[in-house]
């Protein structure tokens, strides 16, 4: 059962449930998360040093005006154009209160308004993307129709559109839960690549089991563990880095995005909650390891820390041919 903010058990140990375990012997503070949920203790009790490197890694990123200089020199860039989905229902704010908007069970899994229809038709009609090679989104609905309404050049040249469970929303409200995959590709599999996908949203799932259902638990979810976003964000680096394109785009989340260009870097994941679900034993996301080695561009780190608008898009070079200096 819940009381109060905190998940209660009534066995009287230490339990485990999937990746996650809890206290059963009364609430859990922060500081029993931070112990209990170590991610096994992976790292601490002799994982690889492979695991240990790629759980670490952090990705040499450049502004877009150094593509024409790398591409050719460089055979592991890629530039990528990282966009925003447009304006969804769970983002109309004004007038109207939290429970109506992000934790509404009127928004699961939430779509694209007129407006966020209209700002994908500007970005496509601007041709941001008339190269792209690969276009990568998150399954979630309203980051596929951003993908597909903003790139429709793409999709009449054949262009690769894929979706990758990396990609997700932090999981916290009912906005940020998914359809099952067979919904989705009912809808759009004509046109996106789901095989990738799970069946079922095991990612909202995972956190469930340690919050309880939306109606009991209504704060963070997953941004109170933003160590296992940012790994999150590394995998899908891994993935893109397999790929033979070198123009993408990727359609994905503000959440996502600022734990992507933002954690491990002084003063850490702006607005980020205590880490109560914290998996790493980082519980100051100033602390943890970068996903992005901005090469001490400080203005470049600015601009991409800074929020993403609905339907905004941005470019970087990512050299995955660098090592960062915690791989070298």
């Amino acid at each position: 059962m819940v009381r109060g903010d905190f998940r209660w058990c009534n066995m009287g140990s230490w339990t485990k449930h999937g990746d996650f375990r809890w206290c059963n012997t009364g609430p859990v503070t922060a500081h029993d998360a931070a112990r209990a949920i170590d991610d096994d203790d992976d790292v601490a009790r002799g994982a690889s040093a492979r695991t240990r490197r790629m759980s670490s890694r952090a990705f040499a990123a450049s502004p877009p005006d150094r593509w024409l200089a790398l591409e050719r020199a460089r055979p592991g860039c890629k530039l990528i154009t990282f966009v925003r989905h447009a304006e969804g229902f769970h983002n109309l704010r004004d007038a109207v209160t939290f429970d109506s908007t992000y934790n509404s069970a009127l928004n699961f899994d939430a779509r694209l308004t007129a407006r966020g229809e209209a700002q994908c038709a500007a970005l496509a009609a601007s041709g941001v993307g008339v190269d792209v090679e690969l276009v990568a989104t998150s399954p979630m609905t309203r980051c596929v129709q951003t993908a597909l309404t903003a790139f429709p050049n793409a999709l009449e040249r054949g262009v690769p559109f894929v979706a990758n469970e990396d990609l997700r929303e932090t999981v916290n409200y009912w906005c940020d839960r998914r359809r099952s995959t067979e919904e989705l590709v009912s809808e759009f599999g004509d046109r996106v690549d789901f095989s990738a996908c799970p069946p079922t949203d095991e990612l909202w799932a995972r956190y469930e089991a340690i919050a309880g259902p939306p109606d009991a638990w209504t704060k963070h979810r997953e941004s109170c563990d933003l160590y296992a976003v940012a790994n999150r964000m590394r995998s899908f680096l891994r993935w893109l880095e397999q790929r033979p394109e070198r123009r993408v785009v990727v359609s994905t989340h503000s959440a996502t995005l600022r734990c992507l260009f933002s954690y491990g870097h002084p003063g850490g994941v702006r607005g980020a909650p205590e880490q109560i679900f914290d998996s790493g034993g980082v519980l100051d996301t100033s602390k943890g390891a970068p996903v992005i080695d901005y090469g001490g561009d400080a203005e470049f780190e600015a601009l991409m820390r800074a929020d993403f608008a609905n339907c905004e898009c941005r470019d970087v070079v990512i050299d995955f041919s660098a090592l960062s200096p915690r791989e070298a």
